[in-house]
């Protein structure tokens, strides 16, 4: 069976023009891979159609560009040149003629269709291979290119990598202008929510670099408006910091916002959050590393217990009973000013300290409950070290506030792991990793497809009401 592929094209003055454009040789249906078109098929006519639409589109392009915009005469020809444009749907080498200035003086572009296409690619193949070299690795995501589309040549690893470092340079720019300016939010929010993190990449080698770089992250959550996440490379220049606040500014805070920081409670989360996030920022510990500290300790205490002694049910009863307290005492008043977490605390390393001796009297081996020990001074220190952070976390959950940054481990995992880290085992060099941060934050926020240039409402309409009803 033989189909013959035509493609009409209606021009400006309505006539009609007809061009063959393949042939379609299908054998009758024996088996079910006979059905319909071969995939390597599908991407042969995807090409040809996207050659001959784009050729009719350039030659009407360059006639009107020869025109002076000025005195409306034909500047002269300077020569005749190819330029290479790559599309999602094929490699094309368009016709690029160079024109002479018009004899008016009135400036024109000398290469119409140079200045028209200075990246020599569609906003759409940009896109594309930005999004998919922000997800995997440049090679695999140059791999689904070419098992998807027609292959043109641009759908390699070297190519993939230098798009999305180009894409990443623009939002680089867009950031160092909005830094420069510091423009106030249009419509700044009242009350906004911020879970910073930290995670650490493996670096390239180099001589004068550590072997692992940290990167600063989060999750920011205004009042009543979508979420957007930030990451920046935190020891790559200057800058650092003025990209977080960026961030913020963009996410819509104002001069009056209040910000409620969550962080894991960390020396450098804490620092950043007072020097970093300047104006009015309230600090807290999040709930979930507070309990996970508990939970280890309790698993370290019940590993010290000798359940064959008769008293094991005992003691495990008492330890459970003390750790209870402090966790209950914590969620409910952890800004007391009674201090009640800080009695059961000491009241529970009292009981480990006493648990110790009495082993080490009867001749046991407290090696275990040494270690114990130690996570609870770790757990002490933690507290401590955090107390102007502590919140009454029961209070503030009923009410419907964030207590705990465990979403913003989900943040990592999009914005890292999956890319960076866990997922793929690469090292970066801090400029270039910036550069993808910036590239898969745009992505999860929604804005790529601006940077990109891609423009959405100006999609080409396949088809119309007329057609749809004599289907």
């Amino acid at each position: 069976m033989q189909w013959i592929l035509k493609l009409e094209r209606i021009d400006e003055t309505g006539v009609l023009q007809s061009r063959t454009i393949g042939h379609i040789e299908r054998p009758e249906l024996a088996s079910e891979a006979d059905l319909g078109l071969t995939h390597e098929g599908g991407k042969y006519l995807i090409r040809q159609i996207q050659a001959e639409v784009t050729c009719d589109q350039v030659q009407a392009f360059i006639a009107k560009a020869r025109i002076c915009s000025s005195c409306d005469r034909a500047r002269p020809i300077k020569d005749h040149r190819r330029r290479k444009i790559d599309t999602i749907f094929g490699h094309l080498r368009l016709h690029a003629p160079r024109y002479e200035d018009c004899r008016c003086g009135a400036s024109n572009a000398a290469s119409p269709v140079g200045a028209l296409f200075p990246h020599r690619s569609t906003p759409e193949l940009r896109y594309l291979q930005a999004k998919l070299g922000s997800v995997y690795s440049y090679r695999q995501a140059a791999t689904i290119l070419n098992e998807f589309l027609p292959d043109i040549g641009s759908f390699n690893p070297a190519t993939t990598r230098n798009r999305v470092m180009a894409v990443g340079k623009v939002i680089e720019e867009e950031i160092q202008a909005e830094i420069a300016t510091r423009p106030l939010a249009e419509k700044p929010v009242e009350q906004m929510t911020v879970g910073i993190d930290g995670a650490f990449v493996r670096a390239a080698s180099s001589k004068n670099q550590r072997r692992h770089f940290e990167i600063v992250l989060g999750k920011i959550e205004p009042l009543e408006q979508s979420s957007k996440v930030f990451a920046a490379v935190r020891d790559l220049d200057a800058h650092a910091r003025e990209r977080v606040r960026s961030a913020l500014r963009t996410a819509g805070r104002g001069p009056t916002t209040r910000l409620t920081v969550l962080s894991d409670g960390e020396d450098a989360m804490r620092l950043m959050a007072g020097q970093w996030l300047n104006g009015q920022v309230e600090h807290r510990l999040d709930w979930f590393h507070l309990r996970r500290r508990m939970e280890w300790l309790g698993r370290s205490l019940s590993w010290t217990i000798d359940y064959a002694d008769p008293d094991s049910q005992t003691l495990q009863a008492t330890y459970q009973r003390s750790l209870h307290s402090v966790r209950r005492n914590l969620w409910h008043h952890g800004r007391s000013r009674h201090g009640r977490w800080l009695i059961a605390l000491s009241h529970l390393g009292a009981q480990i300290l006493s648990h110790h001796n009495a082993t080490h009297d009867a001749g046991g081996d407290p090696a275990r409950i040494r270690e114990a020990y130690k996570r609870f001074q770790d757990l002490e220190r933690y507290t401590r070290g955090n107390i102007r952070s502590l919140m009454d976390y029961g209070r503030a959950w009923h009410h419907g506030e964030p207590i705990s940054t465990a979403h913003i481990e989900s943040t990592v995992n999009q914005i890292i792991n999956h890319r960076m880290c866990k997922k793929r085992q690469m090292r970066w060099s801090r400029w270039g990793a910036q550069m993808m941060l910036h590239v898969r934050t745009a992505y999860l926020n929604g804005n790529l497809e601006r940077v990109c240039g891609l423009s959405r409402p100006n999609a080409m309409i396949l088809t119309n009401a007329a057609m749809l009803k004599a289907i």
